[in-house]
């Protein structure tokens, strides 16, 4: 719906599956590494 020119912007951002799914994999890792008390430099995480 377009209101004196202004066009619709949806404030909530739609996620696919796969999407909601990572974000819960990176929320659940920070946990972990909150309640173990882990520092981001004890990991070192590389790809090959």
């Amino acid at each position: 719906m377009v209101v004196k020119n202004i066009p619709y912007h949806n404030p909530k951002e739609y996620l696919y599956l796969d999407e909601k799914r990572k974000l819960a994999v990176q929320k659940r890792v920070q946990k972990q590494l909150e309640n173990y008390q882990f520092s981001a430099d004890d990991f070192c995480f590389s790809t090959t």
